[in-house]
């Protein structure tokens, strides 16, 4: 190799230094990002499965202490004591629920929103009820907390 060949390919070597750097940059954000993910849908799924299987302790653990919970009826419930009464009335009763994944997005690690597509059903009352449900999530203290629930009454598909 001639030196002029090799001045330039060193040249060259010290112009796309930069851009390796933000390559590697970028790799670990996608790492970080993917981890995230996994994350949340651990937590995610954990809380559909407490529901189902009424386990009202472990469904709360999900919700953030300030967390705010809006049931089909439009009725607003407002920090962790105020869901767990309305939940601790929902568990009491007989009933079956579906869940389906329509969308999840993470910003970042610091907020998600998952969006769901719900059946529930209380057979000995006739109610089936068919809605979407959308949890925003925040990631306070290095775990996945949901800061709002919203759910909303869709017709029977």
């Amino acid at each position: 190799m001639t030196s002029g060949t090799a001045l330039r390919l060193t040249a060259l070597s010290l112009a796309l230094a930069p851009l390796t750097g933000l390559a590697q940059s970028a790799a670990v954000e996608t790492a970080q990002h993917r981890h995230c993910l996994r994350e949340l849908e651990r937590v995610s799924e954990a809380t559909g499965r407490a529901f189902e299987q009424r386990d009202l302790d472990a469904f709360m653990a999900s919700f953030a202490d300030d967390a705010i919970q809006v049931n089909t009826r439009g009725q607003l419930f407002q920090g962790k004591p105020a869901i767990a009464a309305f939940y601790r009335a929902v568990m009491a009763g007989n009933y079956t629920f579906k869940r389906t994944l329509l969308s999840q997005q993470v910003n970042g690690c610091s907020s998600a929103i998952v969006a769901d597509r719900i059946e529930f059903a209380l057979p000995e009352a006739g109610i089936v009820l068919h809605g979407i449900d959308v949890a925003n999530w925040v990631r306070k203290r290095g775990r996945w907390q949901l800061a709002a629930d919203t759910t909303t009454q869709i017709a029977q598909p």
